[in-house]
């Protein structure tokens, strides 16, 4: 059993305990289940063949490899190596893949067989030129090995990067971010106790590792809880639903695009989700009718949760009933301050827009080499997130939009989140998505991108916000298309519709 009074100090230790208390429990279903015990048998094996590769305390490695019990034995086992994790999702290609290696100095790149050519090109034309291996020769896939008498971690520091993590980029170039184990371990217990994790709990892991949220809301909070995690290599709505049906998962922390799609299905009954106690999104906003088709017809909403890659977990809607409050992204987490702030730097007054500022032991200390950059964004021990909502008097938080993406027409700054809210409610949208496009007199002039569940015309769309919002704000551009571009977490790419 784990002692109780023993308090983790790194990522890799919490794991360990969490192994070594429920070392009978199933730890992850990818095929056959394999137990907490064997799982950490499978990341000692594979930590001491990454060390034998020439890994040592504070080096990058990266994993390229889907959803699956192998991206986990490898996350711990480079962590047991002392070592720091740099994620690549997998949907990426050469020049990404290399600009993120070469970036982050990655000295061994961990893949799949699939992907060995395409990391071997990455070496060949890589500045930093990291060796490859693949699953199979780590041995993390020897599930008779037996190395727990032998082996003894790298022991990492509280303050040491744990893994190297790229900011989406949606306001420039991807920004290099580190976090610490003690960064993680505030998150990881924060989100424990908010959500009320428990050792019971079953986990669908389908948003991608690669990314924070799959990442750490899912993978690492399943696996130093004592839960069962239940990898899908990649997301298919069928396959969705059958997991969440025969594995009886209870969490299940996704996007806004996968809980759109579900909510689309045509199903001849009712799925039994009796065990479904919490569906959370995070990433980006989920729209309101969406959650209520969702809630329609699998019989529960799907719970909004704030967070960023600088800050982790910011907060969560958790109320006993969400349905007055589906747009609210909730209360902030355990252990989170959020304040509002005007453009003067001022506070903002319960209810007023401004720009959200976060304070707690998740956020990160900067980017990283881009000094000029964190003196206007991290200030005073709070980040500034660039996202602008308000904070209503008892504390609930509601996302109006980024600082980025204000339409500025004829003077008047437009909001695009009260525009798409507004087409929203029309029975034949489906998904929108506002814009401002530049104008040849130096402002902007509204677009909206539309995608209708139901043929509708331009003018119905119109018609509808004519009442409901002032004239200036109505688009004067209306684009209907198949789909919105979206990042592999369900952002919708907004500089691609200016196309």
């Amino acid at each position: 059993m784990k002692d109780k009074s023993r308090i983790p100090t790194n990522l890799f230790e919490a794991f360990s305990l969490t192994a070594a208390e429920g070392s009978t429990r199933t730890a992850v279903i990818d095929g056959e289940p394999i137990s907490y015990k064997q799982l950490n048998r499978l990341v000692q094996t594979a930590s001491l063949e990454i060390r034998r590769r020439g890994v040592g305390r504070g080096d990058r490695v990266a994993i390229l490899m889907p959803n699956s019990l192998e991206f986990v034995v490898a996350y711990f086992a480079i962590l047991g190596a002392g070592a720091v994790v740099v994620p690549l999702n997998e949907q990426y290609q050469l020049n990404e893949i290399l600009f993120a290696v070469d970036e982050s100095q990655v000295k061994l790149i961990i893949t799949e067989a699939g992907n060995l050519s395409l990391c071997q090109e990455v070496v060949h034309l890589s500045a930093c030129k990291p060796g490859v291996v693949t699953t199979a020769e780590t041995g993390g896939l020897n599930r008779s090995a037996d190395t727990e008498a032998g082996f003894s971690p790298i022991t990492m520091e509280a303050d040491a990067p744990v893994m190297i993590q790229f900011s989406s980029g949606s306001t420039g170039a991807p920004k290099r971010i580190a976090r610490t184990h003690a960064n993680l371990l505030f998150e990881l217990d924060s989100l424990r106790k908010t959500l009320s994790i428990r050792k019971e709990d079953r986990f669908l892991g389908v948003a991608p590792f690669s990314h924070v949220n799959g990442l750490v809301r899912t993978m690492l909070l399943s696996m130093t809880s004592g839960a069962t995690l239940v990898p899908l290599r990649k997301f298919e709505r069928q396959r969705a639903v059958r997991a969440l049906v025969d594995e009886r998962i209870s969490v299940f922390i996704a996007v806004p695009f996968m809980f759109s799609v579900l909510a689309q299905m045509r199903l001849s009954g009712r799925p039994d989700f009796s065990a479904l106690r919490l569906c959370i999104s995070a990433s980006a906003p989920m729209p309101e009718n969406l959650n209520r088709d969702f809630a329609a017809k699998f019989g529960l909403y799907v719970r909004q949760l704030y967070g960023s890659t600088e800050t982790g977990s910011i907060s969560a809607n958790l109320e006993y009933d969400p349905e007055p409050s589906l747009r609210a992204v909730g209360k902030p987490v355990q252990g989170v301050e959020v304040s509002v702030y005007l453009d003067d730097g001022s506070l903002a007054a319960p209810g007023e827009m401004g720009e959200f500022g976060v304070r707690s032991p998740g956020v990160v200390g900067g980017y990283l080499d881009l000094p000029e950059l964190n003196r206007v964004t991290f200030r005073e021990g709070y980040f500034l997130t660039g996202d602008l909502g308000r904070k209503e008097e008892d504390g609930t938080l509601f996302l109006l939009g980024r600082k980025k993406f204000f339409i500025n027409k004829g003077g008047y700054k437009i909001n695009p989140a009260e525009i798409e809210e507004v087409l929203e409610t029309y029975p034949a949208v489906a998904e929108v998505a506002v814009i401002g496009v530049p104008t040849p007199l130096g402002d902007e002039k509204v677009k909206a991108v539309v995608i209708c569940r139901t043929p509708c015309q331009e003018v119905e769309l119109i018609d509808h916000c004519r009442g409901k919002i002032a004239d200036f704000k109505i688009p004067s551009v209306i684009e209907f298309r198949d789909e919105l571009p979206k990042t592999a977490t369900g952002k919708i790419r907004k500089k691609m519709l200016l196309d």
